[in-house]
């Protein structure tokens, strides 16, 4: 009796045991049916709309869900700042161009007046520089004269004063000179004033032209035909360089990226067309392959002593094109065949 009880036992044990070795077995089939299936995220082109120039947002015309076009007026900052500057940037250019007007007409004027200085004092010294030679040719020759008693001594002093007087007018020659190349000296001062009045005119210019570039970036415009899917502001907000506004994004140009095991990366091709289906299983969209990664993304599997593997498995990124508005960014979808 016992004995049978026992035999009983060891049957039912013997069930439960197998019965816990198949379901593990059927464990092991959906995991590894589940890892098969390989599934990728949409996303859309989408920027943030950042301001270039800081200041108080006195309109914003667009809220999160709106449908802009490409140049459309969604922001304007307050320019009133910007205004003042261009009119202190303004009026600083015509105070530079009179400065410059000035310093022209004043080294022109000088220049000329120099040149002309410099010439006559130079003629001037070329005759005293004859006079004094005929003069001294005349004093040499009387005083010979005077030693042999062939002239009188007042006749002699009469040519000694011709060459005393010639030789004062060629040093007052001289000086003439001397002061008219300093004069010379001092238009060139007058040449470098006015090169750095210029100078100045073109900081100021290029000055004025920067405001005038951020004033046309107060009116903050779409860059593209799109979506408004975030407003990170609000009307009135005072914001600084660089701020974004508000995230626009492009419901025609769209994509699903899928990783894909190395395993399975040779069925992949650049140009091939694929049908690919959303988790609700209704939803479907065609596109075609543009790019497949050549650096590997993330392990999809890592090895482990109880699957017997030895090494990971990698994943490549493919990205497929699919330019559908039914796409939202963030759905999954999945690779059903090619596209016919």
């Amino acid at each position: 009796m016992r004995w049978g009880i026992h035999k009983n036992i060891m049957a039912a044990i013997a069930v439960i045991t197998m019965a816990i070795i198949c379901l593990g077995c059927l464990g092991c089939s959906k995991t590894t049916t589940a890892s098969q299936e390989t599934w990728g995220r949409a996303d859309a082109k989408e920027i943030d709309i950042n301001s270039k120039i800081s200041g108080r947002v006195i309109q914003l015309n667009v809220k999160e869900g709106d449908t802009v076009q490409q140049g459309q007026l969604l922001a304007i900052i307050d320019q009133r700042d910007l205004l003042t500057q261009k009119a202190q940037a303004e009026a600083n250019i015509q105070a530079l161009e009179a400065q410059q007007n000035q310093a022209s007409y004043t080294t022109t004027m000088q220049s000329g007046t120099t040149q002309s200085a410099l010439g006559q004092a130079q003629a001037a010294q070329q005759k005293a520089a004859t006079n004094l030679k005929l003069a001294q040719a005349d004093y040499e020759r009387y005083a010979s004269l005077l030693e042999s008693g062939a002239v009188s001594q007042q006749t002699f002093d009469q040519y000694k004063t011709n060459y005393e007087a010639a030789q004062a007018a060629y040093d007052q020659s001289g000086q003439a000179v001397n002061q008219a190349d300093s004069t010379l000296m001092t238009t060139d001062v007058n040449k470098a004033n006015e090169n750095a009045v210029a100078k100045k005119l073109e900081q100021a210019q290029a000055a004025l032209q920067q405001i005038e570039v951020s004033l046309t970036e107060t009116e903050i415009r779409a860059p593209f035909d799109g979506i408004i899917t975030e407003k990170y502001i609000e009307e009135g907000s005072m914001i600084s360089t660089g701020t974004p506004l508000v995230a626009v994004q492009d419901p025609t140009d769209n994509w699903v990226d899928i990783k894909v095991p190395e395993t399975e990366l040779s069925q992949y091709r650049l140009n091939q067309n694929v049908t690919l289906v959303a988790r609700d299983g209704k939803t479907e969209v065609t596109g075609v392959i543009t790019d497949i990664s050549k650096k590997a993304e993330f392990a999809t599997s890592r090895a482990t002593s109880e699957r017997g593997d030895d090494t990971d498995i990698i994943s490549f990124n493919v990205k497929i094109q699919v330019n559908s508005d039914v796409l939202r960014p963030g759905m999954r979808f999945q690779i059903v065949g090619d596209a016919s």
